[in-house]
């Protein structure tokens, strides 16, 4: 029998979700449920459940100190984050806790089920693993060896730096020994592929030693280890690195896999260093090219930023809730970034991330949770792992159009006046180029009558309106500021810093200098 209880401030989300579970085989039985993180955590000393329910916005105690709290006192709980799409910033938070499942309302009976199952799998794994009895030698050694592979995994991944090996294999490396590591990334899931037998064998026969990583099913480790006096330690290497390529691609597809190699290392206290060289490796492939054995080599590959001309239109129709034309101007986006001569995959990575930041910038507007300049932790979470294309298209494709969503409810733009949303657009972009030709393109009007409607509308010509809004902007800073005048220009969209005097002289009656000593 398994036992869980329910955390959510709202009764009704509560109700249905036990709802939903009830259908559930008799296995798993409710003991109870909390409307926020305190009660929560006197509820489950109260009655000590195997699995947890849980929203993350919740009074009181939030999600994310809730998690934290259960890691650190009850690690054994399996827990399930129930979210909503909105709550990127969370899901880093439930990858570190290591939850079982990632729920996002609305979520239907056969998921909750999936999770539940899968919370009751993962259980009854740890108790078969705690309730067996080694009665030989061999089975103890296997099982110090696994709790090696466990420790290196985290020395690897830098949660750890410290490893006193179990077992024998371990225990006979010592300073006549060297190490590679091999990080094997699949766009396919690993563990369909790495558990069978007849392939483990062969891998160690080979001088490999497979190293799970329990935290992505999409990545896992292979270290090579050699003795000193190697003759010719870069034959070695080669000729093992297609040994171990050919030998992953027989039991998985050659064109999901991806090998990223270190430089040698003394100890295997510097595989983190090495993890990092490996990442490395695989982050700095063109992604035109089509080698999948990648060697570290310092430095990274650079090339010329080109601006892309609908920039301000997909951020416009994102800010607009304007969900069908995000997708298309998204997709173009990313043509457009995978053209570039000399791309790697850190480089697509991080013009993805721009393209994000940007957009949060602009969600920093209208929530207060959000900071301007703050990069998405979640986002780069997701990508930190991610080393093809259609991996990285895919969470790009995620969070473009989930914030529009959350644009959408906003409703920025929805005036009936015409003008009055050109206004706001204006008033939110003065430090951009704002012409009325992109205007038009943005509200799909004529020029020409956007210019005659505008002044009959506000009694201002296009462009005196919009010098108008920039030059008290440029007000506010020369008071508050002790920014060079050039500066301020430039930050108002001014790139010619004499046109910039000119103007503010004809609006002020005074040249920047003077008004700022006014």
């Amino acid at each position: 029998m398994y036992t869980y209880i329910i955390v959510d401030d709202e009764p009704l989300i509560r109700r249905g979700m036990f709802k939903k579970l009830k259908t559930f085989s008799k296995e798993a039985r409710f003991v109870g449920e909390a409307d926020n993180g305190v009660d929560a955590m006197e509820l489950i000393r109260e009655v000590d459940p195997d699995i947890i329910f849980t929203d993350m916005r919740m009074p009181e105690m939030d999600g994310k100190t809730f998690l934290k709290t259960l890691q650190n006192n009850y690690p054994e709980k399996k827990i399930i984050v129930i979210s909503g799409y909105s709550d990127f910033e969370y899901m880093q938070e439930a990858i570190s806790a290591k939850v079982v499942g990632y729920l996002l309302k609305p979520f239907n009976r056969e998921e909750i089920h999936s999770a539940l199952q899968k919370a009751i799998n993962l259980i009854n794994q740890e108790r078969a693993y705690q309730q067996k009895l080694e009665t030989t030698e061999t089975e103890k050694e296997e099982i110090k060896y696994q709790s090696d592979l466990q420790v290196l995994n985290n020395v690897i991944l830098g949660i750890s730096k410290i490893f006193v090996p179990k077992s024998t294999i371990f225990q006979k490396f010592g300073d006549g020994h060297k190490f590679t590591l091999f990080t094997l990334y699949s766009t396919n899931s690993l563990v369909d592929y790495l558990n069978d037998p007849v392939f483990i064998q062969k891998i160690k026969s080979n001088g490999f030693i497979h190293i799970p990583n329990t935290d992505n099913r999409n990545i896992c480790f292979f270290l090579f280890y050699y003795e000193k006096n190697v003759r010719d330690l870069q034959q070695l290497i080669s000729l093992k690195c297609n040994l171990l390529y050919e030998g992953i691609s027989s039991v998985i597809p050659k064109n999901s896999i991806f090998l990223g190699i270190s430089k040698t290392k003394k100890t295997l206290l510097q595989l983190n260093e090495a993890y990092t060289e490996t990442i490395s490796a695989l982050n700095n492939r063109l992604v035109t090219d089509i080698n999948q054995i990648l060697f570290y080599k310092e430095g990274q590959t650079t090339f010329d930023i080109l601006n892309w001309e609908k920039t301000d239109e997909l951020l416009f129709h994102i800010e607009s809730g304007n969900y069908d034309k995000v997708l298309e101007l998204t997709t173009d986006y990313f043509n457009f970034i995978c053209e570039i001569p000399s791309l790697t995959i850190l480089s697509l990575k991080n013009l993805c991330n721009d393209m994000i930041h940007e957009v949060r910038n602009m969600l920093s507007n209208y929530f207060d949770t959000i900071t301007r300049d703050s990069h998405s932790s979640s986002f780069d979470s997701m990508l930190e792992t991610a080393f093809d294309i259609e991996a990285i298209k895919f969470y790009f494709f995620q969070v473009l159009p989930s914030l529009t969503e959350v644009f959408k409810e906003k409703n920025i733009y929805g005036s009936e006046n015409l003008i009055e949303n050109i206004k706001t657009y204006i008033t939110k972009n003065y430090n951009k180029e704002i012409t009325l030709n992109k205007l038009s393109t943005l509200f799909y009007i004529n020029p020409s009558y956007c210019s005659y409607l505008f002044k009959e509308k506000t009694g201002e010509n296009f462009n005196d309106y919009v010098n108008r809004i920039r030059i008290e902007k440029a007000k506010l800073l020369l008071k508050s500021s002790s920014d060079k005048v050039y500066k301020i220009a430039k930050s108002l969209g001014y790139d010619n810093t004499k046109y910039f005097f000119r103007v503010f002289k004809k609006v002020t009656g005074y040249t920047p200098e003077e008004y700022r000593m006014i």
